[in-house]
């Protein structure tokens, strides 16, 4: 996906150099256009991964998330700050559907940004992830994660 956009980006400041031509609107849609198009054939022809595709929809998942987030740090400030502080630590393992390594990378990144959470070790059949209290665990939270980061590919 970097690769994607550091070409998509690269080849933007190219043409802007070779060009010498941003005074219009016209002109930076057909900056934008151009490369867009050469970033398609390389996605088609195996130049990029189809990472890049999905970004969108992973930084969407990750701004819809961000208020949970917030809240569950604040929690855990509040929970740091108190005095009678109960959790039960524990190593999870968590089970995934996610086939390809930029999937199970992406379910990864989520899990570890949820306070609480860290992701310890991820191999082909799943995650161990360490949470600071294994009660407060929504099975049904993390299905629905998995599925908003590898479902909609399906």
């Amino acid at each position: 996906m970097l690769h994607a956009a550091a070409m998509f980006v690269g080849l933007a400041v190219l043409w802007i150099a070779a060009t010498q031509r941003v005074s219009s609107p016209q002109d930076w849609a057909i900056v934008l256009c151009a490369s867009l198009a050469c970033v398609l054939v390389s996605i088609r022809f195996g130049g990029a991964t189809s990472a890049f595709a999905r970004a969108p929809r992973l930084l969407a998942l990750s701004l819809a998330r961000a208020g949970a987030v917030a809240s569950g740090a604040l929690a855990t400030l509040r929970a740091a700050i108190s005095a009678d502080v109960k959790m039960n630590p524990a190593l999870v393992r968590i089970r995934t559907r996610a086939d390809r390594a930029d999937e199970r990378a992406a379910l990864e990144n989520m899990i570890s940004a949820t306070p609480g959470m860290v992701v310890v070790n991820a191999d082909a059949d799943g995650l161990l992830v360490h949470v600071a209290d294994e009660d407060a665990i929504d099975a049904g939270d993390l299905s629905r994660l998995e599925a908003g980061v590898v479902g909609a590919d399906r």
